[in-house]
């Protein structure tokens, strides 16, 4: 039985998450790829080289090379103009996918990864601070790989847990952040540190670094900042009354947040339909829609969609526009919405708390995939903070309603949402690549990110999870592997 009530530490809790009421939900966008390259991504960083992650990258380039085109992606993939857009399209909240070679002491002689990363981790912050952003930061690269997959840097095996200096190199980057992003310049704009991103290994060594992390970063709750997990692609119900620092706890941890990310694209859930795609979110949402505490509370802890798209095995991606494609924003319209309904709470002290779309952007746009060209294709509301942009009412089970009748206009009109113009107040040129915090070996000058490249030939499906993450997701819904 769970004795805590709403009012209590949950709403404590959620204060500091932003409380889960209509306006204050989380509703965000990952700025993947920036920090944390990946080729399918940024495919024109890696194109030259054949790289299948940033290690690779840097291994083919060599140092220099490695560090000045690096350098030129990080000062113009993400820069003031989209902080400005995230905000003007009603969002509240960006997470940010960052690597522990980010911090040169902890990466090893004979790792060919280069650093220059941090400072525009502290300018990202600064920015979203002055436009009322949220942040979460997320380890999405740890030593050893967590996951194989090249969102961690190296592509390969899960070294992660067989070596104890991979976990104490993380706890130091965990250290780091915690203490740098909790000091008053920043003005509480970081509210939540993700211990590491999608672990796929024994479940019990996960709760083990689960555990060290939450003694890392929990003692700065009282200055806002949220232990955040991953699922371990367990889903949050698995995480009833979890709390990383009591193995007997008979409710959630204060402060903590769980992770989940909900793909639609992948075996077996890219066979199903579009009626049966979305009646399995409808069901996915009536796991987070109890509440948490209370005698029949759920048990569930807090919990944020981290990552979504709009992928499925229904339709096609393309990095052309799909703006005279009607069936296709018709459909990628109910999909969004259908997913916005889900993972929002509609009622207090739910285990829903929000969510961050992935991704922002790519650098060609791919359209399942990419934030603003749903806003500028119209098949993502214009603002999402405003529910009277949305097409499709939401029921009182936190599902939208399916019967009604809509379909995309046969065309959107050319530059319909565009992007911001101006800058951050206080914060001079947006195109300037140093911002505020510096990074005193990039030059500003370079052109703006903004302004879209011709699209490859072909699109290459996401392989951040590879061939080895489709399995394994498999396997873990079919219920064939289990991570014991």
């Amino acid at each position: 039985m769970r004795v805590s009530a709403p009012g209590s530490r949950s709403m404590a809790h959620a204060a500091l998450l932003f409380s889960p009421t209509a306006s204050a939900v989380t509703r965000g966008v990952n700025l993947g790829g920036w920090l944390v390259t990946e080729p399918w991504l940024t495919p024109s960083i890696f194109n030259s080289t054949g790289a299948v992650d940033e290690w690779h990258l840097c291994a083919a380039l060599g140092p220099a090379k490695c560090l000045s085109t690096l350098q030129d992606h990080w000062s113009t993939f993400y820069t003031q103009s989209d902080f400005l857009a995230i905000q003007s399209a009603g969002l509240n909240a960006v997470r940010i996918p960052f690597g522990y070679w980010a911090i040169p002491d902890l990466v090893t002689n004979g790792e060919p990864y280069v650093a220059g990363q941090y400072p525009y981790l502290q300018d990202a912050v600064l920015w979203a601070n002055a436009l009322g952003l949220k942040v979460m930061i997320d380890v999405h690269g740890a030593p050893g790989s967590q996951n194989g997959w090249e969102e961690t840097g190296l592509v390969g095996p899960v070294d992660f847990p067989t070596n104890s200096s991979n976990s104490d190199k993380t706890l130091s980057l965990l250290k780091n952040l915690t203490e740098e992003f909790t000091q008053s310049k920043y003005g509480g704009a970081v509210t939540n540190i993700e211990l590491l991103n999608e672990p796929v290994y024994a479940i019990a060594q996960i709760k083990e670094f689960y555990s060290a992390g939450a003694k890392v970063v929990g003692p700065y709750n009282t200055s806002g900042i949220n232990v955040t997990i991953h699922d371990g692609f367990y889903q949050p119900t698995y995480w009833k009354d979890y709390d990383p620092n009591n193995d007997s706890a008979t409710e959630p941890g204060q402060f903590l947040t769980v992770d989940t990310h909900q793909f639609w694209a992948f075996p077996p859930l890219n066979d199903l339909t579009k009626t049966q795609t979305l009646e399995a979110i409808c069901t996915f949402a009536q796991t987070l829609k109890e509440p948490v505490h209370g005698s029949n509370g759920s048990g569930i802890p807090y919990s944020l969609v981290g990552e979504w798209s709009l992928d499925t095995g229904i339709t096609g991606n393309s990095t052309t526009n799909v703006d005279t494609d009607v069936d296709k924003r018709t459909w990628y319209r109910a999909l969004f919405e259908a997913q916005n309904a889900a993972y929002t709470p509609n009622g207090e002290d739910q285990a829903s708390i929000g969510w961050f779309f992935w991704a922002w952007k790519t650098e060609y746009d791919i359209d399942a995939w990419s934030y603003r060209k749903g806003l500028s294709d119209e098949y993502i509301p214009s603002n999402i903070s405003d529910p009277s942009t949305y097409i499709f009412p939401v029921e009182d089970n936190g599902c939208i309603n399916q019967n009604i009748s809509y379909t995309a206009s046969s065309s959107v009109p050319p530059n319909g949402w565009l992007y911001p113009t101006g800058t951050i107040a206080g914060f001079g040129d947006a195109a300037d690549s140093t911002g505020t915090a510096g990074a005193s070996s990039t030059s500003g000058g370079h052109s703006s990110s903004n302004t879209k490249s011709a699209a490859p030939t072909a699109y290459a499906a996401p392989s951040g999870f590879g061939l080895l993450g489709f399995w394994v997701i498999l396997a873990l819904a079919m219920g064939i592997l289990t991570l014991a």
